[in-house]
């Protein structure tokens, strides 16, 4: 225990592939390593539109955050303040929103980013209902259910020819890796499985 208080402590923001990389392999017997992320796993994000369109089991895809061999700690939290000359992070959990203190010798911001939607009129109102990103495990599951549900809502005999067709009709917006895969899973997806199930 005393050894482990007189390691230099490395608080490591992020758990995505820079900081899970860095937690895995900082040498341990040297370093005192923490993580505080709100995600308690890394994501093998490649991988995620397999799992939109349930190709993938989302657990295939995902690594806990506490299995990396040797870690000090781990926080399920938010970076919210940074304090360079006391070397503290201010963090506030997920659950219940209480702040606390991690103090710090090393840091290592590794946070990513956010989705940008250029102020896209409708987008923010819309995100979760019509609207879907492709970054977390719990966006895969939006979409999954939404895309499900779209196909059952068409099935409905009383709707019109027009609302199924709306109904039916999926697009994709950008162009970069995540969008070209799903847009090639989705497909996938509609032509091999949904054939089946949907007459």
């Amino acid at each position: 225990m005393i050894q482990k208080l007189l390691k230099p402590r490395v608080v490591i923001l992020g758990s995505g592939w820079a900081g899970n990389t860095l937690a895995r392999r900082l040498r341990k017997d040297l370093f005192d390593v923490r993580l505080i992320s709100p995600a308690n796993h890394f994501l093998f994000t490649p991988l995620l539109p397999s799992t939109a369109v349930g190709t993938l089991e989302f657990r295939a895809i995902e690594e806990p955050v506490r299995t990396i061999p040797g870690l000090g700690e781990y926080y399920q939290a938010k970076a919210r303040t940074l304090d360079s000359e006391q070397k503290f992070v201010r963090c506030q959990d997920v659950f219940k929103g209480n702040f606390f203190d991690v103090k710090y010798d090393y840091l290592c911001i590794a946070a990513g980013s956010k989705t940008n939607t250029f102020n896209t009129p409708g987008v923010a109102e819309k995100e979760g209902k019509e609207v879907f990103f492709l970054k977390h495990l719990h966006h895969a599951r939006q979409i999954r259910n939404r895309v499900l549900e779209c196909f059952e809502r068409a099935t409905n005999p009383n709707i019109s020819d027009f609302e199924r067709r709306r109904l039916l009709s999926f697009v994709v917006v950008g162009g970069g890796p995540t969008s070209c895969e799903f847009t090639a899973e989705l497909h996938d997806f509609l032509k091999k499985d949904v054939r089946k199930w949907y007459p």
